[in-house]
């Protein structure tokens, strides 16, 4: 039987990212299950490896000046010239999935993209109207309702409709039947009746609503620490949170080498590993491949799902 074709991307050739995808594409645990194409630059790539032991696409080849460890203009528009041509082997059928290496925010901005994010970018590549930046840890799904904001603007953007829209999202993406959903409230203490915010009434509440009467099983917002010791002891199989902050930090707890990011309503399959670029220790080969191998196996484990579920309809 073949094994699927996964595009991955290298990322911000200045960081961690070749790093990690050179050692996740040569392991036996990627081998055995999937044939991955990388994309990326050459001139980068040699940088860390003498000879490509694997296939490899050609996007900018123009990365010989690019500094390791520091953001920059040409980092930047080399992880924006892999991403979009991994983008059209996805949209054309050539590769079964997707699978983004870390970029660098700052790196994107310098390069001009007014996109600093793999999900914005992704979403306007593919033309896809809904998007969600789920996460995966184990057995544990997460969502997040805004993303890549300051935390005095949270407040002001959280909206019903989106709240009903991310959470639909997220449960047809998993695909697991009687799935258990458990709303974080945006203030302490669910609001404790309008003492510490007024959100969960006004925004959250409206959405658990209309989720309930979809036939969902959902909980009302309930204060966030209460949410995740129950969502980690198999209590709920997705979490729904209001803020960035509010999903990472409780994941990184529980398990940090395990978490896979995912952008749902994507025409493909999309994964990314759960951390950065950390220019930090770029270069010092320290970095662990353990999250890159484990967006890779998830992403060809979601289709192998996507295919059975197609030979039962």
């Amino acid at each position: 039987m073949s094994k699927p074709h996964v595009a991955i991307t290298l990322g911000d050739p200045a960081g961690i990212s070749y790093e990690i995808v050179c050692r996740a594409v040569n392991s036996l645990a990627v081998k055995r299950v999937c044939s991955p194409i990388v994309f990326g630059d050459k001139q980068s790539l040699a940088k860390f490896i003498g000879k490509i032991s694997f296939d490899f696409v050609e996007c900018s080849n123009v990365g010989n000046s690019v500094k390791i460890g520091v953001p920059s203009k040409k980092a930047g528009m080399i992880a924006l010239s892999a991403i979009k041509k991994a983008v059209s082997y996805c949209m054309s059928g050539k590769v079964s999935a997707l699978v983004t290496a870390p970029i660098s925010k700052k790196s994107l901005k310098l390069a001009g993209s007014k996109y600093l994010g793999h999900t914005e970018l992704l979403a306007t590549l593919t033309k896809s109207k809904k998007v969600a930046m789920l996460m995966a840890c184990g057995s544990i799904h997460g969502v997040m309702i805004t993303r890549h904001i300051p935390i005095s603007k949270i407040h002001k953007t959280i909206k019903t409709k989106n709240i009903i829209d991310t959470v639909k999202l997220s449960i047809d993406f998993i695909g697991k039947k009687n799935i258990k959903v458990a709303f974080c409230a945006l203030n302490p203490h669910a609001g404790d009746s309008f003492i510490f915010g007024s959100e969960e009434q006004k925004i959250i509440i409206p959405a658990y609503k209309v989720l309930l009467n979809h036939g969902i099983d959902i909980t009302k917002p309930l204060p966030a620490d209460s949410v995740w010791l129950k969502a980690k002891n198999g209590s709920f199989d997705l979490v729904c949170t209001m803020y960035h902050d509010q999903l990472m930090i409780p994941l990184k707890c529980i398990d940090e080498k395990k978490i896979v990011n995912i952008t749902a309503g994507l025409p493909f399959v999309r994964t990314s590993p759960g951390h950065g670029t950390a220019f930090d220790i770029a270069g010092k080969n320290k970095a662990d491949v353990s999250p890159m191998i484990e967006s890779i196996l998830y992403a060809v484990n979601r289709i192998k799902l996507y295919k059975q579920a197609k030979s039962l309809k």
